[in-house]
Order: structure tokens, then sequence, then C-alpha cells
């Protein structure tokens, strides 16, 4: 009888072993999955917000009913840049180094125009840009489970949805000229 207790013991115990090592396996896996998301979303937004930075220098600089519009965005991702990248560097995320090709492409373009062929190039690229970055920062409201990444998020999409609407004002009225 004690022999039938020690097996079973031993097999019930190895059948939990098993079920924590999987349990345990699950949640690497989940958390891989989380890490990879986490990172997509940061070097993305950090990729972004280098853009927005420099076309708003851009725009404050050489644009006629574009510069305030480009002030605000130096002025905000003056200030979600150094987060972002604390919260990458938190995370050992790798930011890249360079901006993405579509994106250089658009400060490409914007470095060839003046005046109104210079706005009308930038609040064209800001709405598609500005469309892009609302719609990053609501799938990853969705999607991550880091909690300083939710809350950074909190603060920073009402300000990024606003900066859409303007940019589609902003499209308009460069438009109607």
């Amino acid at each position: 009888m004690k022999k039938i207790s020690l097996l079973l013991i031993g097999s019930v115990f190895a059948m939990s072993s098993t079920t924590l090592v999987s349990c345990s396996s699950n949640k690497q896996e989940a958390s891989a999955a989380d890490h990879a998301k986490v990172e997509q979303f940061l070097q993305k937004a950090v990729a972004t917000d280098r853009f927005e930075l420099m076309a708003g220098m851009m725009a404050a600089d050489q644009g006629k009913k574009v510069d305030a519009y480009g002030q605000q965005l130096v002025h905000v991702h003056s200030r979600t840049s150094p987060v972002l990248e604390s919260m990458a560097k938190q995370r050992r995320v790798e930011l890249p180094n360079e901006m993405p090709s579509e994106k250089k492409a658009i400060v490409d373009s914007l470095e060839t125009k003046e005046g109104e062929a210079f706005d009308q190039t930038f609040t064209d690229a800001q709405l598609e840009v500005q469309k892009e970055t609302v719609a990053l920062y609501e799938q990853a409201e969705k999607e991550l489970k880091d909690q300083e990444i939710q809350a950074f998020i909190d603060q920073v999409l009402p300000v990024l949805k606003q900066h859409l609407a303007e940019a589609q004002e902003l499209k308009n009225a460069v438009a109607s000229k």
C-alpha cells in the first residue's frame, strides 16, 4: 500500500512539475511576444518623433502658413522623444540610428521646396504621418500590457489626435489658396 501511495505521489508530483514547466514556458513565450510588441512600438514611435522634430523645425523655419504648427510639433516632440528613448533603453530596445526611408524621402522633398510649395508638401505629408501615428498609438493602447507605456500613451494620444485634426485644418487652409 505504501508502495502504491509513493508511486501515486511521485506521479502526481511529476505531472505537476511538467505543468509548472509548461506554464512557465507559456509565460516566457507570452513575455517574449509582449516584448516584441513593445520593441516594435518604441522603434516606430521614436522614428516618428524624430521625423516630426525635423519636419517641425523645417516648417518653423521655411513655412509660410505652417510655421506655427511646425513650432508646436517641435515643442511636443522635443519632450516626448527623450521619454520614448528612456523607455527603450530601460527595456533594452535597440533604436534605429536613421530615419525610415519613407520619412527620409519626405524630408528630402521638403528640402527642395519653398513658400507655398513647401506648405503644400508639408501638409500633405503631415496628414498622412499623423494618421499613421494615431493608428500606431491606438493599436499599442489595445495590445501592450506595459503600464508605463500605457500611461505615456494615455498622456500623448489626445495630443496626437489634436495634431491630426490641426493637420487636416491646415491642409484645407493651404489647399484653398
